[in-house]
């Protein structure tokens, strides 16, 4: 009787192919991993976007709905309005109040009894928003812009912040591109990319 001895080799890795593995997966990381940041920060600019074109057309809506004046105003806190400055990421009071005799354009005030609080929208800490200015903006009875003292139409620039960064106007450039939101006299909203190289700011 002949007995065969059989010996099975031992599956696994030699250290030369482990360290190529290892070489290779640390290339491949380092082409995905800054994509992956640009495409995130793309996705930020594009949420934001369309949360605040959102909230705009609601309030254009509401308007035309309620037959009152619907406003947005900047706002530090989510109750009161800040018209000092024009960063808008730092959030925004949507409110409806009756014509009276103060007209367009007020400040929400939670104490007057014809003031109601619509939406609030919350700070944004990798998006900066630039608007025209810091004034009130109010849509008329039937949703047209309501003119202020120094203009009858607004703009917002939205742009990424760089990994990190928390405050101050973003950057546009051709790998994580800007958004630009255009609110016409008439009322309508319309939304668009910025050119590469393009301000962050009206």
């Amino acid at each position: 009787m002949i007995v065969v001895n059989i010996r099975t080799k031992n599956a696994g890795f030699s250290i030369v192919e482990l360290m190529i593995t290892i070489m290779v997966l640390a290339i491949l990381l380092a082409i995905a991993v800054p994509s992956f940041r640009s495409t995130m920060r793309r996705s930020n600019v594009s949420n934001v976007a369309n949360n605040l074109m959102g909230d705009l057309q609601y309030a254009r809506g509401e308007a035309a709905t309620r037959h009152k004046f619907v406003s947005i105003c900047r706002s530090l806190d989510g109750a009161t309005c800040t018209t000092d400055n024009k960063d808008y990421d730092l959030g925004w009071l949507v409110y409806t109040y009756d014509a009276g005799t103060k007209g367009a354009n007020q400040t929400y005030d939670s104490s007057n009894a014809s003031h109601q609080l619509l939406r609030v929208g919350t700070p944004q800490t990798r998006v900066s928003i630039q608007a025209t200015d810091g004034a009130v903006l109010t849509f008329g009875l039937s949703g047209p812009v309501v003119a202020n003292s120094t203009r009858t139409t607004d703009t917002f620039l939205l742009c990424s912040r760089k990994n990190g960064v928390d405050t101050g106007v973003g950057e546009n450039n051709s790998e994580v591109a800007g958004s630009q939101i255009v609110v016409s006299i008439s009322g309508s909203v319309a939304s668009s990319k910025l050119a590469a190289g393009a301000a962050c700011t009206p």
